[in-house]
């Protein structure tokens, strides 16, 4: 029997959270290469600011619909930890059709066959992760800040790396870094199926699906996509942004850094200082500094702060994505039970994912015809956001008294 086999029969795995973490780590190299650089890689290639948000959103509308259906089949499965690695294999072979001589439709088309075996690699760890949380008492925060920590490396080194080699260097540092998640994704905790009676959960198989149609519920995780939208435009445009008024690669890359660092302290220090509030409060917040980030952050030129005043918008991430994020997190660990925590993963990744999906594609239109003000529109997504989770708030107490 194999270490991995053996994990399934034991109450308390070894080095659960080292294990998860390291997978984390492997697995948001990746995310900290693409997510900034990959946009620059599509100008590189000659595509149009429209083309690059088409390439860049329709990969998203696949996520929201595969990375249900993944979850639902994890649920299912003998051990989620096996979707994992063979979701980690699919996404080696496919991201290698980058090196073909594509033009526009190749690249979509590449884009659009990596979409499913790549985004539901982070849910599929966070329903382990959270199973750890239930079962074992495993700290959620712990884990998950390397893969922050990893993001934040893989952004630095990126933009040094492409300074020195160019944008063409792209797609072999993704594969490289998919062949490391693919790695990393045996050494993922087996721990069997999902269990019945879940500890930090009085709701029982039986409610289970109305636990994930409540009203209050469904708004927050519709709360959390649009706040968690309103990064479009930046996940899209701001390095080709940054670079276009002379900001140089290496710089680009620490400004990436910068946020993932402020997001790294929020994981750290999340519990000690949100740990009592409730989960809708904790979006609130949120989204109330997503509103000012994106307020000052077409401010800052015409303000002549230069890149120090980029760098203290960028750490405000720690709030308008960390925060937000810990907060659908634990309104999922704290009213779903654990047997449809693979389905409340899938359900918020549908949410976040059309949102994005959505606003990235209209991002390029938008970048075209207003350029760095078309923040403004984010300004006003991430007020939808915070009234909307003012209103789930207002929904649970309906149901339960909230502090």
């Amino acid at each position: 029997m194999t270490a991995a086999t053996a994990d399934t029969f034991q109450d308390n795995p070894s080095r659960f959270e080292v294990r998860l973490a390291l997978a984390y780590f492997a697995i948001f190299i990746s995310s900290g290469l693409h997510l900034p650089y990959f946009p620059l890689w599509l100008e590189f290639r000659s595509l149009s600011p429209t083309e690059i948000s088409i390439v860049l959103s329709m990969p998203l509308f696949v996520r929201v619909i595969a990375a249900p259906l993944v979850s639902i089949l994890a649920d299912q499965s003998n051990d989620r930890a096996h979707i994992l690695t063979i979701a980690t294999i699919l996404a080696v072979i496919v991201v290698a059709f980058y090196f073909l001589p594509f033009n526009f439709f190749g690249i979509l088309m590449v884009s659009l066959l990596l979409a499913a075996p790549w985004t539901a690699q982070v849910p599929l760890a966070d329903t382990i992760a959270l199973s750890g949380v239930r079962r074992y008492g495993a700290d959620f925060a712990k884990m998950r800040v390397w893969g922050s920590i990893a993001f934040l490396l893989a952004s630095f080194a990126g933009g040094v790396l492409i300074q020195h080699t160019g944008e063409w260097i792209i797609p072999t540092v993704l594969l490289g870094a998919l062949v490391a998640a693919c790695g990393m994704s045996f050494v993922v905790p087996r721990i069997g199926k999902p269990r019945r009676l879940s500890p930090l959960s009085d709701i029982d198989m039986a409610n289970a699906g109305r636990a994930l149609r409540r009203p209050a519920f469904v708004t927050f995780l519709i709360a959390t996509g649009i706040t968690q939208a309103s990064h479009a435009y930046g996940y899209s445009f701001s390095a080709i942004y940054w670079k276009s008024i002379g900001i140089e690669e290496t710089v680009i890359g620490a400004l990436w850094s910068i946020a993932v660092v402020a997001e790294v302290i929020m994981f750290t220090c999340f519990r000690r200082v949100f740990g009592r509030l409730h989960p809708a409060r904790v979006l609130m917040i949120g989204s109330a500094v997503a509103i000012f980030r994106w307020t000052v952050f077409p401010l800052i030129v015409p303000a002549g702060l230069g890149v120090i005043g980029f760098f203290v918008v960028q750490s405000l991430h720690s709030f308008s994505f960390a925060l937000s994020f810990l907060g659908m997190q634990k309104m999922i660990a704290m009213t779903i039970p654990e047997e449809k925590g693979g389905t409340a993963q899938g359900i918020s990744t549908f949410f976040i994912g059309t949102s994005l999906a959505i606003v990235t594609m209209v991002s390029g239109p938008l970048y075209s015809a207003t350029g760095i003000y078309g923040f403004y529109a984010m300004v006003a997504l991430a007020a939808v956001g915070l009234v909307l989770a003012n209103v789930s708030l207002k929904l649970e107490q309906r149901e339960h008294k909230v502090v």
